[in-house]
């Protein structure tokens, strides 16, 4: 437990520093992360999601997101040549074990698409969008059009951290929407109770994006790697991003001893997640999970405590469990900045300020670090045979 406490501590203080010392040109959790994926928000990875299934403790949700701002910067459908993976690494070796791929139809006129669902090559469903799919074993999918779970008060942020006027927040991804695919299988379709969980974007075979941990490479990789890290593998991270992550860590001022402890802790890039287990963050990622108010509390020493902004009203307690699509509409005054148009509706505002926080604020959340531990001896056994 003090090593958990610890790592949770340097994490904190990770993103007190890259919020104190430097900006960094970052959005939300891994959005528009790379100069690859601002391309196309179709395979641009927002979000990733894992948690036991709060309507039956034998099965886990998986929920991967893309699209970020969609039907406003981004489209309302899923790339038709690209493959949403779901990799599960049961051996701590972050390798995977089992992949869950799921792929769709061109759109028609009217922007339905067939999901279709495949378990290391073993077909276990299809199914039209915006519709429950059943899964064979047992389970369902859903992809399509959903409201963005992430909730922040983003405009306070940036008008010099003033919080809570007249005790209330606003939340700036209120009313913003993504495309998602959720599944809800068994546990043990995944295998072990404790698993490691990462996605990737592919198109026609080409890995061009991957997440496990919000914020890695939007926080810690530097602007010419960014794109190599999307096309990496997890097996190879610290091979070949840890002496980037530990002079990002020392850059912000930290010393080596502890950069080099938080390079270990954040890479690889794996969500780790004890489906026996209803516990979210520090275990996996729920949709509910707010971890802003405690960060905001370090990253002001104590002077602010909350943002005034909690989870959204509309998720939804079965599945699929995120809330359902809002009207297409952005949050006043302005659009996000920054975002370029790819392709979901009118080119939006460019150039504006970088926002760390967004993406700092997924880093400890992301870390894992209660489930991390329980792979970790494993993992530490597979290096020394190697």
């Amino acid at each position: 437990m003090r090593t958990l406490r610890m790592l949770a501590t340097y994490g904190l203080a990770a993103i007190a520093l890259l919020v104190g010392v430097v900006a960094l040109p970052s959005l939300a959790a891994d959005h528009l992360d790379a100069p690859l994926v601002k391309q196309d928000g179709r395979i641009d990875i927002t979000d990733l999601y894992a948690f036991q299934s709060p309507a039956n403790p034998a099965y886990t949700v998986l929920i991967l997101n893309v699209n970020p701002l969609a039907g406003v910067q981004s489209p309302m459908t899923f790339h038709p040549d690209a493959s949403y993976d779901f990799k599960i690494d049961t051996t701590g070796t972050a390798t995977e074990s089992t992949t869950l791929s799921v792929t769709f139809s061109k759109p028609d006129s009217a922007g339905r698409q067939t999901a279709t669902l495949r378990k290391d090559g073993t077909l276990l469903a299809s199914g039209p969008t915006e519709t429950n799919i059943p899964v064979s074993g047992g389970g369902m999918m859903r992809a399509g059009l959903f409201s963005d779970p992430f909730f922040f008060d983003l405009a306070a942020f940036k008008n010099g951290l003033k919080f809570c006027p007249g005790g209330k927040g606003t939340d700036f991804f209120k009313g913003l929407n993504v495309t998602g695919i959720v599944l809800e299988l068994p546990s043990s379709m995944l295998g072990p109770s404790k698993i490691g969980v990462w996605v990737r974007t592919a198109v026609n075979g080409q890995q061009l994006d991957r997440m496990g941990r919000p914020a890695i490479n939007t926080v810690l990789m530097p602007e010419g790697k960014k794109d190599a890290f999307n096309a990496g593998v997890p097996a190879n991270d610290r091979r070949d991003f840890r002496a980037d992550v530990v002079a990002t860590l020392k850059a912000l001022g930290n010393d080596d001893a502890r950069a080099g402890t938080l390079a270990d802790a954040l890479l690889p890039d794996i969500l780790t997640v004890d489906t026996s287990s209803s516990a979210g963050f520090l275990n996996g990622r729920k949709l509910s999970d707010d971890v802003i108010d405690a960060e905001l509390a370090l990253l002001t020493n104590g002077k602010v405590t909350t943002d005034c902004v909690g989870q959204h009203a509309d998720y939804r307690n079965t599945f699929p469990y995120m809330g359902p699509p809002n009207a297409v509409s952005m949050p006043s005054p302005s659009p996000m900045p920054g975002l370029p148009n790819t392709g979901g509706g009118a080119a939006r505002e460019q150039g504006g300020p970088s926002w760390l926080l967004i993406a700092g604020l997924g880093v400890l959340a992301a870390l894992g670090v209660a489930g991390g531990a329980t792979l970790a001896g494993r993992r530490r056994d597979a290096s020394r045979q190697d």
